[in-house]
């Protein structure tokens, strides 16, 4: 008989398998072209680039979160002890592959339509953990804020590239691909954090959230002098640096203790 808990996360895992390989296979396929084209016809190259290069990229993360979630699921229609976590790295591979192409489709008149895949999977986040993991409120909250600053910082990544491409200017090559590392830092830290918090995954953090704000700060503010007014860059290293505060207060270091 299985439990409420093994019940819950097989249908989590059913509808996320589904979304994840039928939902981004099917979106993928309708959309890629008609957002390369948009982007050709505002006069865009660089943004066509992006989205001829970086949204089949995100679209491999997507289809491997549905096979994760696939194979989830046959782990708890059978009781294994894997299935927890794979659930947890599907869920957390579904939100970075569905959230950034929502952007350069909404600038240039298209649905968000990728929005179909992440926003179930942002709900399932948190029955996943809750419902099916029985965390407490805080560790739920802090990883959905390391998660948003995987997100966050893959994007300035591919903003940095964009920059290149338009400008050249060496300071968005010098930060172009420590954006993705700290990306990559806040994605292992998130999974590990829902997992069992340990102490190195604070190390882990201190670092992803200190070199998010050293490249991140840097490409907002030439931004903003460029042209003129806030830039949207900014949130990354703001959120970095919120994080890597509440890592160093003693509420952050008692959630990894022991």
């Amino acid at each position: 008989m299985l439990s409420k808990e093994n019940r819950l996360g097989a249908g989590l895992a059913l509808a996320g398998a589904l979304l994840g390989i039928l939902g981004t296979f099917l979106l993928f396929t309708g959309w890629y072209e008609p957002m390369m084209a948009a982007e050709a016809a505002a006069g865009r190259p660089d943004e066509e680039k992006i989205v001829r290069y970086i949204i089949p990229v995100l679209a491999d993360i997507g289809l491997l979160a549905g096979v994760c979630w696939a194979v989830a699921g046959y782990g708890f229609l059978a009781r294994l002890s894997w299935a927890w976590p794979l659930a947890v790295v599907a869920n957390v591979l579904a939100l970075q592959g569905s959230f950034f192409p929502n952007i350069p489709a909404a600038s240039r008149g298209l649905p968000p339509v990728f929005g179909l895949v992440f926003l179930p999977n942002l709900l399932f986040y948190f029955l996943l953990l809750r419902g099916v993991g029985k965390l407490g409120w805080g560790r739920i909250l802090f990883s959905l804020f390391s998660g948003v600053a995987f997100v966050l910082c893959f994007m300035n990544g591919v903003a940095s590239t964009d920059r290149i491409m338009v400008i050249g200017s060496p300071l968005y090559v010098a930060v172009q691909r420590l954006n993705w590392l700290a990306s990559l830092g806040w994605g292992v830290f998130t999974i590990a954090l829902i997992l069992k918090p340990v102490e190195w995954q604070r190390a882990l953090g201190l670092g992803a959230g200190l070199l998010g704000a050293v490249v991140g700060f840097p490409l907002g503010m030439a931004t903003t002098i460029s042209f003129g007014h806030f830039s949207m860059f900014y949130v990354a290293p703001i959120f970095c640096s919120g994080l890597l505060v509440a890592l160093l207060l003693p509420w952050g270091r008692r959630m990894f203790a022991g």
